[in-house]
């Protein structure tokens, strides 16, 4: 399987990481990420409403917002996360083994696809919507599933938003390479033989994998490398980079 397609807009955000010139700098080990996890403002999102969203929603929010623009109204969506909301799911977990009663609206904000379905209020959008987990596999499955919609339903664009926190203290051990980052990328059709990206999948005999895709994309991304190869459980995804078409940058 081979897709190709352009990334009109990135935009991500981890520890320590916000800007455009944060993440080149990131890129080139000038600078390394922040133990303590700062937050975007959202300040387009009403105050009574941004004080119910939890650090996992907003950051997903900030990059659906940013990485949309002027499309996030009507422009189709894939969110992706190996975790989701666990932070809260957790808070649930707690809630019940005490006796508690769960509250409605934690979790109604703690299924997989809240955050998204969150940016549809948002911003207005009846576009359709799909939510994936595909545990370490999360970050590319939810960027093939984007591209292959965009080609399969001859789409201009597509959103893709990924999102994940470090997991709660009471999972860490089970978790390896555990990072939190968030990133939104504006995806358009490939104008052939001009395409930016091409997105091939394949089996492999090899048993390793990588630490984290959504950090090692953001370290290509960023870059200038040609090609970044992801392995997880015998399963190959090479992303290579047209280098006569110049990225448009985060």
């Amino acid at each position: 399987m081979s897709l190709a397609f352009n990334i009109a807009k990135c935009v991500a955000w981890a520890s320590g990481l916000a800007t455009p010139e944060d993440w080149s700098r990131w890129q080139k080990g000038l600078l390394v990420m922040q133990a303590e996890l700062a937050l975007p403002p959202l300040a387009d999102i009403p105050a009574m409403q941004r004080r119910r969203l939890s650090p996992f929603a907003k950051i997903a929010l900030h990059c659906a917002i940013e990485a949309s623009g002027s499309a996030q109204s009507d422009i189709p969506v894939v969110f992706s996360s190996r975790h989701g909301d666990l932070h809260r799911t957790t808070g649930l977990i707690e809630d019940i083994a005490q006796g508690k009663d769960l509250s409605p609206t934690q979790f109604g904000l703690s299924v997989h696809n809240a955050a998204v379905g969150l940016f549809s209020i948002f911003s207005g959008n009846q576009a359709p919507i799909s939510a994936i987990a595909a545990g370490q596999s999360s970050f590319m499955v939810g960027l093939i599933d984007s591209v292959a919609k965009l080609k399969a339903n001859k789409l201009p664009r597509i959103l893709y938003v990924y999102c994940d926190l470090v997991v709660p203290e009471c999972y860490s051990q089970y978790v390896e390479h555990d990072v939190s980052i968030g990133i939104g990328l504006l995806i358009e059709a490939a104008q052939t033989p001009s395409a930016m990206f091409q997105l091939t999948q394949s089996q492999t005999e090899a048993a390793t994998h990588s630490d984290h895709q959504a950090l090692d994309f953001m370290k290509f991304y960023m870059g200038d490398e040609t090609q970044y190869v992801a392995t997880v459980n015998q399963q190959l995804w090479q992303l290579n980079r047209n280098d006569k078409v110049q990225s448009s940058g985060i």
